[in-house]
This record gives structure tokens, C-alpha cells and sequence, in this order.
């Protein structure tokens, strides 16, 4: 492989060189035909000269058959073409039957100007998502009604006699020869080919013909994973640098005490699992209380409940790799203001920060028997069957017949059908007005945040990322889930890989911090028995 060094933008560790491919033929024309459609004739044509077409193989697009609005399209994702240090995605359909250029355009959908600026690269070695590049007008770069380029480029194809719609959108360059690339409605494109702009010949445009200001963002964002156990009364982040485990005091310890109860025994294992998934590092173990009693007593309390999870663990998982501290807070870092039931049972816990001396990805923490799962509070049945839902005056049907392993990630394509008679604007697969983590965040009311995996006792949400500009936190899932009356759509998820050969996933309503505890989500559905597939 060869590189070719470029100013690092974004996250450093991530993303720090662009690829340089070399357009060899023979290798070029072998490479092609992993890309093409099946069935797709690779000889290069009469016009064609040799040069032309090993160039045109290697820059072949992913093409899959979607469905938008009810009509099947062959949907072209690629090639990322390279100019200098911004990458171009080419996005491609027919535009027959009629009304499918609009429909087109819908895939795309976004909060802000129409256009391609849904579509998200993912870098799955990395564990990094890439967002479509804004310039300095903040406006995102990539084919937009009006906008330049986007006609001129669509005239030309027609007047070349092609009933195609293409659009653009720009993004940071992958270190990569392939990204996946994750489309709302459309779903998951892996392997599309990442070239040099020459490579890619009329099959890319400029990034000078997307914007006319100057692009100021270069950004990757490393994905993060939240699983809940023990009722959500343990809540394990991670990020790439750290592991963060969250015990809930009031399953630890009795009130006013540090000696552990009984129900301590899981939430401690859960905790465990997550620490023994790593040989060593630096793990800190702090103690905090609710605003109840005087600082003294509190502080007092905190440091004597740290000490007793810290002595506790060492008998669950070998600590002697670790540096270790214990301490505690008190009331000094709540968790949530404010002196309600809610906020004090939140600011009443035990936090365990590992950040770990190898690289390393645990996985979710579960019980002995994975395929163990809570009793079901809706509708459940097989994920290739599928199930009925009734919320409100809304019915529609939810399939999922498989998740692909790609990488560390599993990636569902959801099959989300509306059998009622008006459109489904509800936010059926969301955590109300909240990201994933329960945090406030109205723009993600109809987002897919509250889809989530089942493996035994413990619940795995969509992967996510923090946009720093905007200090929101995004699913890697679809943003805006409509669907029309009597259509379907699909919606895409992403989750971390749970290490087993079948999955459950369950939508269940859920308690939101923010709101005071309210309860908020859509009707609560199961899907069990949903095989794991490796690869495509």
C-alpha cells in the first residue's frame, strides 16, 4: 500500500493520510470486478481503451436495488474520489418511472437545505463516522438545487442522453481503499472505492464546482457505544480512549450505608465484565451522593462506598494490571440539578473510568445464557417474520430478517411498514425528544435512537457520535423515520458487535432523566431469533 501524507484535519489518531492508488491495469480491471453489479460486463467496449477502462473498474460504484416510494431503483454509491485533501461521493439513479427524481432527492433527507448531506461515510477500522464537509458559510458541500455545479452537471448528463440523477457531496479523506457508506431510507454500501480523483475520470467533479466559499471543515468523529444493564440501573460508555461503567447506588447499598446489599451481585458482575475485558490500564473509582445530610457526612459516605465497590471487584475480575484509585465526591458533581426523587436517585451512584493500557473493544456485558431475555412488554416474534404493532391510531409492521457483521459493528436494515391510512410521523422507533443516552435533543424526535439490541440482560443502543460544533449527539442510525400511509421504508441501525450468532432487538419505552423521569418512546415491539451474518 502507498501513501501519500497530507496535513492531519479532524481526530489525528484517526485520520491522518490520504491513500494514493496507482492505476496499474491488470490490477485495476481484477480490482473492478469485486465493485460491479452482478452479471456486469467488465471488457472494456469498442470506444474504450484499455487505460480508460481499468480506470472505469476501479472506480466502479456499489449499486444495490432500493425501494423509494414503492419504486425499485438500481441506487449507485461511488466512487469517493480524492482532490487534494477533500474526497467527493457520486450518488447515482435513474430518474424513470416519473417523480423518482424527487424521490431521489427524499433519500438524502436532513435537517436543512435538500440534498445529499444525510449521507454519512463510515471508516469501520477507524471507528469513525465522516459528515458531509460545511464551508465557510456553514452551508454543507454537496449538490444542491441552485447550487453550482449541481446544474451544470446535471445538464450536461442529460444532454448526453443519460435519464440518471447524480448528485455530490464532499467529505474529509479516509485512510482507506474502501469506506461503508450509510444512505437514510436506502440503507448500508460497504466496500465503496476510494481513488484518486484521475482515477475516477468523469465520474467525479470538483469540490470547487459544490461551493463557492472556501470549505472549512474537516472533520472525523469517533463512534461510541452506551449499553444499559440491570434494568438500566448500570450504564457502560465507551469511547476510544475510555470505559466509563455507572452503578446506581440504591442497587449497591441500603440508605445511609456502604455495605453492599443483596442486588449488588449482578450490577458488580456487569461492571466486571467490562473492566476483565482489558488487561490493564488506569481504572478510578469514585463515590458520589445525593445532596441529602451535611458535605462532611456525604463526602465520608461516598469515599467508604468506593471502597467497598473497589474491594468487591477485586474479588470479581484480577485488578493487578491496574493502576487504581479510589475516592470520593460526595454531593460535589451531580449528576442532575436540582433536589427532586429523580435528580437525587441519579447523583447516587458509583462510577468506574477505565482507560485501558491496550487498545481493545469489550463487548456488552451479559449473563451465562445470552439467549435469556426479559419478558416482553409488546408484541414479539421472529425478525425474518416480522410483527404487527398497533400505537394509537397508528399500525404498521416491522421486519428484520438479518444483521451483517462489518467490522466491530453489526448493521440492521429494519423493513418498516405503515398499514395505516395516514402518514407515520411519530416517532415510532425513537427515545421521545432525546438522544440515545437520554439526553435533550428535540432535532432527533423522529430519529431510530430507541432501537436496540437485546443479549440476555443487557440492552446495546445505535452507536453514536458527538458533533462538537453543535455539541449534539448523533445515532448512527436514520435521522427522520416517516413513512406514507400503506408504504415502507427502510431504516438503518447500527450497533456494536455483541460477539453472538443471532440477536434480538426490542423498541420499549423508556424513562428520560431530562424530562423529570416521564416516560417517553413508541409502543414497545420485540424481534427475536435474528441471524448474525458475516460480511454482505
Amino acid at each position: 500500500m502507498h501513501h501519500r501524507e497530507r496535513p492531519a484535519v479532524g481526530l489525528p489518531a484517526l485520520i491522518t493520510s490520504a491513500r494514493a492508488r496507482a492505476a496499474v491495469a491488470g490490477v485495476a480491471v481484477a480490482l473492478g470486478c469485486v465493485a460491479c453489479a452482478p452479471g456486469e460486463d467488465t471488457a472494456p467496449t469498442p470506444t474504450q481503451t484499455a487505460t480508460e477502462a481499468a480506470a472505469e473498474a476501479v472506480a466502479s460504484p456499489v449499486v444495490r436495488s432500493v425501494t423509494i416510494d414503492g419504486a425499485k431503483v438500481e441506487l449507485a454509491v461511488g466512487p469517493l474520489a480524492v482532490h487534494g485533501d477533500v474526497a467527493v461521493l457520486r450518488l447515482s439513479a435513474p430518474t424513470e418511472p416519473p417523480g423518482l427524481r424527487m424521490a431521489f432527492w427524499e433519500v438524502f433527507e436532513g435537517i436543512g437545505t435538500a440534498g445529499p448531506n444525510g449521507a454519512r461515510l463510515v471508516d469501520v477500522d477507524a471507528g469513525a463516522v465522516m459528515t458531509t464537509l460545511r464551508d465557510s458559510a456553514d452551508l454543507p458541500v454537496m449538490t444542491r438545487n441552485g447550487s453550482p455545479g449541481g446544474s451544470a452537471t446535471e445538464a450536461a448528463e442529460q444532454a448526453a442522453g443519460d435519464s440518471v440523477e447524480v448528485v455530490y457531496a464532499a467529505f474529509t479523506v479516509p485512510d482507506r481503499d474502501t469506506v461503508g457508506v450509510l444512505l437514510p431510507q436506502a440503507g448500508w454500501f460497504e466496500g465503496v472505492p476510494v481513488v484518486e480523483a484521475a482515477e475516477a475520470g468523469a465520474m467525479t467533479v470538483p469540490p470547487a464546482e459544490l461551493t463557492d466559499n472556501e470549505i472549512t471543515d474537516h472533520a472525523a468523529f469517533p463512534l461510541e457505544t452506551y449499553t444499559e444493564q440491570v434494568d438500566g440501573l448500570v450504564r457502560a460508555r465507551q469511547t476510544p480512549t475510555e470505559v466509563t461503567v455507572e452503578i446506581a447506588s440504591d442497587v449497591l447499598f441500603a440508605v445511609d450505608s456502604a455495605d453492599l446489599g443483596a442486588d449488588a451481585q449482578a450490577a458488580l458482575a456487569a461492571a466486571a465484565a467490562q473492566v476483565g475485558a482489558h488487561s490493564g490500564g488506569q481504572l478510578a473509582i469514585v463515590g458520589h451522593t445525593d445532596d441529602v445530610a451535611d458535605e462532611a457526612h456525604n463526602l465520608d459516605l461516598s469515599q467508604r462506598r468506593a471502597a467497598s465497590v473497589s474491594q468487591q471487584l477485586s474479588t470479581l475480575v484480577d485488578l493487578s494490571g491496574f493502576d487504581v484509585t479510589v475516592e470520593g465526591r460526595g454531593e460535589s458533581e451531580p449528576a442532575m440539578a436540582g433536589t427532586s426523587a429523580e435528580a437525587r436517585s441519579l447523583n447516587r451512584r458509583v462510577t468506574i473510568t477505565l482507560v485501558p493500557a491496550e487498545e481493545a473493544a469489550p463487548a456488552p456485558a451479559a449473563p451465562d445464557d445470552p439467549a435469556a431475555l426479559p419478558e416482553a412488554t409488546g408484541p414479539s416474534a421472529a425478525g425474518p417474520d416480522g410483527v404487527a404493532v398497533q400505537d394509537g391510531a397508528n399500525t404498521y409492521a416491522v421486519r428484520l430478517p438479518q444483521v451483517r457483521r462489518v467490522g466491530p459493528y453489526l448493521v440492521g436494515e429494519l423493513e418498516l411498514t405503515n398499514q395505516g391510512a395516514k402518514d407515520l410521523t411519530d416517532g415510532v422507533l425513537a427515545s421521545g425528544v432525546s438522544d440515545t443516552r437520554g439526553r435533550f435533543d428535540p432535532s432527533l424526535q423522529l430519529a431510530a435512537t430507541n432501537v436496540s439490541l437485546l443479549v440476555g440482560g443487557s440492552r446495546v443502543f445505535p452507536v453514536d457520535y458527538v458533533r462538537p460544533e453543535a455539541d449534539m449527539r448523533e445515532p448512527l442510525s436514520d435521522r427522520v423515520v416517516t413513512v406514507d400511509a400503506g408504504a415502507t421504508r427502510v431504516v438503518t441501525v447500527v450497533w456494536p458487535d455483541t460477539g453472538t450468532t443471532s440477536v434480538a432487538v426490542e423498541v420499549a419505552p423508556r424513562q428520560i432523566s431530562a424530562f423529570g423521569g416521564v416516560t417517553v418512546g413508541g409502543a414497545a415491539f420485540r424481534l427475536t431469533d435474528i441471524p448474525v451474518l458475516d460480511g454482505e
